[in-house]
C-alpha cells in the first residue's frame, strides 16, 4: 500500500480532467541516468480526486484508493512488473474534494527498447471504466558522451535535503507537471533537466546551456523567450529553469536546451513539446497553413457536425501533432479552420488527389461502424475500430463468444503490419452487455503487452485465482480452452 503524497497541489490544469465516472488522469514518464546506477525512467502519475469514489470508513470519514499496475517489457519478455493501491487522506466530506493522487516511480532500466503498460483502477467503484496508457521507451545513455536528460515539466520545486521522498532531486523536492498543456490561467512553465559527463568532453573548461522556446512547425526562437547560463563540467550538472508565458500566443511549442562549448560548437541537445492556449492573445492555427480551400473537397462539407465527425474519425491514423489538434483545439476551432485542417490533413498523405484519399477513408469508416458500433461508442472509436483502421483489415479472425469460463474473445493475425511479420491482437467483452470489445494483448510494437492474457480471459468463472502474480499461467487448467492454439495457430 502506499499513501497518498502529503501534497495539496491548486487545481490548475482541473479543466483538463474528465468530470465524468472515468478516473480523470494524467502520465509522463521521463528517462534520466546516474553515473552509479545507468539508465532508468521516472513515470509520474496524476489522478484528479474529484473523478474518485470516496467511500465511508468504520470512523464516519471518507477516503479513495485506486489500483495501479506497471508492466515493461522488451522482445524478450517482461523485465519488471509492480501493482499496488494507493490511498488517499481521510475527508469529512467526500463532496468536497479538491485534491490531486500524485504518485512517481523510479525504474532501473538497461538501454534498450521497452513497451511500458499503465493500468489504472477504481477500487471502490466497479462501473468506472479503467484508464489504460501504452507507451514505447527508448533509453541510451552512455558514461563516455555528454548527453541531456529528458525534459521535466515541473509543478514547482524547493530546496530540500529530504533524500527519502520520492521526489527529491540533487538537493530539490521538484513537483511533475503531468500534462504538457498549459491553459490561460497558468503565466509561468517552469522545467527540470540534468546533464551527464561534461567533465569528459570538456575538461575543465566552463560551458554554456541555453534554453529557449520555439515554434514547433516553424522551429522560429520566439523573441523574449531564451535565456542562458554557465556550467562549470560535472558528471551531472543540473538545470532549473522558468519562463512566464502570459504573453506567449496560442500554439504548439517547444522547449529546447541546448549545450555549447565555448566556442559556441553544440555538443548536446533535448527538446520536449508543449502547446499553450491563451485566450489574451489571438490563436495561432498551429500545423493548419492558412490555404484557400475553395474547390476542394474540404470545401464540400459546410455542416459543423459533420467536420467534427470527419475529423474525429481521424484519431486512429493522426500522428501525435495532429492528435493534440484534435484534443485540445477541435472544440474551439470555427468551420473554415476545420475544413483547412480536413484539406491539410488528406493532402499530406496525397498531394495529387486528397479528395481520393478522404473518401477511400471514410469507406472504411463506414465499415468500422457497421461492424463495431456500438450503443456507446461509433465504431471508429472502439478498440476494434481502431486497430482496423490503423493497420487495415486482418488476415484472419478467429471469434470464439461461447467458450467455458472464458468471456467472447477475437483473435485477430496480420501476416504484417508496418515493418512487422506475424502479429496477433487479442480483444474481448468482460461486461458480456455492450459488444464492446476491449484489446487485451498484442504482439506489435507499441500495443498493450498483457503476459497473463490468458488468465484474465479465463477469469469469467474463476475470479478467486490470482491472476496479477508474476509468473503465473494456469491457461490449460480451463476446460475448452481453445484460445492458446487459436493465438499460436490462426486460421
Amino acid at each position: 500500500m502506499k499513501k497518498l503524497l502529503p501534497l495539496v497541489i491548486a487545481l490548475l490544469i482541473a479543466s483538463n480532467f474528465s468530470s465524468a465516472k472515468n478516473l480523470g488522469a494524467l502520465f509522463t514518464s521521463k528517462n534520466f541516468y546516474s553515473p552509479e546506477l545507468g539508465s532508468y525512467i521516472e513515470a509520474y502519475l496524476s489522478v484528479n480526486g474529484r473523478t474518485v469514489e470516496f467511500k465511508q470508513g468504520e470512523n464516519g470519514k471518507y477516503s479513495g484508493s485506486i489500483q495501479i499496475s506497471y508492466t515493461i517489457s522488451s522482445e524478450g519478455g517482461v523485465v519488471y512488473h509492480d501493482k499496488y493501491n494507493l490511498l488517499s487522506q481521510e475527508v469529512d466530506d467526500k463532496s468536497n474534494v479538491n485534491f490531486i493522487f500524485l504518485d512517481q516511480k523510479r525504474i532501473k532500466l538497461a538501454n534498450g527498447e521497452y513497451n511500458l503498460q499503465l493500468i489504472i483502477k477504481d477500487n471502490n467503484d466497479s462501473l468506472a471504466k479503467p484508464y489504460s496508457v501504452n507507451q514505447t521507451i527508448s533509453l541510451a545513455f552512455y558514461n563516455n558522451i555528454a548527453a541531456i536528460s529528458d525534459i521535466e515539466l515541473i509543478e514547482s520545486h524547493s530546496r530540500s535535503d529530504d533524500t527519502e521522498s520520492v521526489l527529491y532531486k540533487n538537493g530539490y523536492l521538484v513537483v511533475p507537471y503531468t500534462d504538457f498543456y498549459y491553459p490561460t490561467e497558468m503565466s509561468t512553465l517552469e522545467f527540470y533537466a540534468e546533464l551527464y559527463n561534461t567533465h569528459k568532453v570538456l575538461g575543465e573548461s566552463a560551458y554554456l546551456v541555453s534554453y529557449f522556446i520555439r515554434s514547433f512547425e516553424t522551429k522560429k526562437v520566439m523573441s523574449d523567450f531564451s535565456a542562458f547560463t554557465k556550467q562549470t563540467p560535472k558528471p551531472v550538472n543540473i538545470l532549473i529553469g522558468r519562463f512566464p508565458i502570459n504573453s506567449l500566443p496560442s500554439g504548439n511549442y517547444e522547449l529546447v536546451v541546448e549545450i555549447r562549448n565555448q566556442q559556441n560548437e553544440f555538443i548536446a541537445g533535448k527538446e520536449v513539446f508543449f502547446q499553450r492556449f491563451n485566450k489574451v492573445y489571438a490563436p495561432v492555427v498551429s500545423g493548419v497553413p492558412d490555404r484557400n480551400i475553395e474547390g476542394t473537397f474540404a470545401a464540400t462539407v459546410n455542416d459543423v457536425d459533420s467536420l467534427r465527425g470527419y475529423i474525429s474519425s481521424l484519431r486512429p491514423i493522426a500522428d501525435p501533432l495532429e492528435k493534440t489538434f484534435l484534443a485540445n483545439q477541435l472544440k474551439i476551432a470555427d468551420t473554415k479552420l476545420m475544413q483547412q485542417f480536413l484539406y491539410d490533413f488528406w493532402s499530406k498523405r496525397n498531394p495529387i488527389d486528397p479528395g481520393k484519399a478522404f473518401n477511400d477513408y471514410n469507406k472504411e469508416v463506414h465499415k468500422v461502424n457497421n461492424s463495431f458500433g456500438t450503443k456507446l461508442n461509433r465504431g471508429y472509436d472502439t478498440e476494434r475500430g481502431r486497430v482496423y483502421l490503423e493497420y487495415g483489415p486482418p488476415n484472419t479472425i478467429s471469434k470464439n463468444y461461447t467458450e467455458p469460463s472464458a468471456y467472447p474473445y477475437e483473435i485477430w493475425h496480420y501476416y504484417k503490419i508496418k515493418n512487422q511479420t506475424n502479429r496477433r491482437f487479442v480483444f474481448y467483452n468482460p461486461d458480456l452487455v455492450s459488444d464492446e470489445f476491449i484489446l487485451l494483448h498484442s504482439d506489435a510494437r507499441g500495443e498493450i503487452n498483457n503476459y497473463q492474457w490468458e488468465n484474465v480471459l479465463h477469469s469469467r468463472d474463476t475470479q478467486t485465482r490470482d491472476i496479477d502474480q508474476e509468473g503465473v499461467n494456469n491457461s490449460e487448467d480451463y476446460f475448452g480452452n481453445r484460445a492458446k492454439d487459436n493465438y499460436i495457430n490462426p486460421r
